[in-house]
């Protein structure tokens, strides 16, 4: 019995200690600088379709609630890795622009976000002449 609670014991000490190295580690990430643009559907659009991005107005955020973790580097990935369908029409799962604007269960996307934190609030959830296109879609 003496056994079965020392073991239980170091393995709950364990688990301790590896989460608090994870948050570490989080936090430790630096984000780039504000201002950042994201555009990786220009060139494949007439239109200007990219957004200004300001990582400190979303410090708060732990960065995989929007990021996929980089297995290797244990660190966020960006979203164009793996959604590299760069067309804005595009609808499959490597869509860049689905990813940014689909609701789905497993990863919060900006849009479905924003209509959460701020819904009806179109300059933070509106398309054209919102805080994200604020030069309109077309």
């Amino acid at each position: 019995m003496k056994k079965v609670f020392i073991m239980s014991l170091l393995c709950v000490c364990c688990t301790a200690v590896l989460a608090f190295a994870q948050k570490e580690l989080v936090s430790s990430i630096e984000a780039p600088d504000d201002d950042l643009e994201i555009n990786y559907i220009a060139g494949n659009s007439e239109r200007g379709l990219g957004v200004i991005f300001n990582h400190s107005s979303h410090e708060g955020i732990d960065c995989f609630t929007c990021h996929h973790k980089n297995e290797v580097r244990d660190e966020p990935e960006s979203c164009a890795n793996c959604h590299t369908d760069t067309d804005p029409n595009a609808q499959g799962e490597k869509s860049y622009f689905r990813a940014m604007h689909v609701k789905n269960p497993e990863r919060t996307s900006c849009l479905s976000c924003h209509e959460e934190e701020f819904s009806g609030d179109k300059d933070l959830t509106g398309c054209a002449n919102s805080s994200c296109h604020p030069t309109g879609l077309h």
